[in-house]
């Protein structure tokens, strides 16, 4: 069985990149993403505190970056019909009633704000993205998430989180923060039927 380098640099439909850099140990597990699509350096914090830990941003870049991500969330944020579908993706005790985020939320429910992911490099352009809890895999991960499965992105991009560092850096799929590579999605949260189909943040 080929490696998940291997696998992406046969540019294969699923793309699995693991974490070269950073205090963590990270992996990006993105399904039915287009292969064309460029890739992005990207930073991933769980809170402001931890991306001025780790020294690779100014404190006020990290504090703008997260008032970004949670001005994004209430909009952006997935939703799902019931509890039940919401918290199979996101893990028990992550999700909440969407009226208490937006009220364009009413009558479905959201994961919680988890963290957010900011590109390397102001060049890149790449606003700040919220990140959600994961449910942890049947199989489990080894993962630093309060979830236990690691993060998620409001397309579907899965990040799964490994030894618990206050920064991680990644060369990930566009697919995975950039909306337009999921046919323009992004302006208002996506919504889903239930766990286990053709979904958020894959079926795991």
């Amino acid at each position: 069985m080929s490696s998940p380098i291997e696998r992406s640099s046969k540019r294969s439909t699923t793309v699995a990149l693991v974490l070269v850099a950073g205090a963590g140990a990270t992996a990006f597990a993105l399904g039915r993403c287009d292969p064309s699509q460029r890739e992005e350096d990207v930073l991933v914090y769980r809170d402001p505190d931890a991306c001025i830990r780790g020294g690779l941003r100014t404190e006020n870049d990290c504090r703008s970056a997260y008032a970004t991500a949670l001005a994004a969330y209430p909009e952006g944020a997935p939703r799902y019909p019931s509890r039940v579908d919401c918290e199979g993706h996101h893990g028990a005790g992550h999700c909440v009633d969407g009226t208490a985020v937006a009220a364009s939320a009413a009558g479905s429910f959201v994961p919680m704000l988890a963290g957010y992911a900011v590109g390397r490099l102001a060049e890149q352009a790449l606003a700040p993205q919220p990140l959600y809890d994961h449910r942890p895999d049947q199989a489990g991960i080894a993962s630093s998430g309060a979830g236990g499965g690691g993060y998620c992105t409001s397309w579907g991009g899965r990040v799964v989180t490994g030894s618990g560092g206050a920064s991680s850096s990644a060369r990930v799929s566009s697919a995975a923060v950039r909306p337009a590579a999921f046919g323009g999605f992004g302006a208002t949260g996506r919504s889903f039927a239930a766990h286990g189909t053709a979904g958020h943040g894959g079926g795991g």
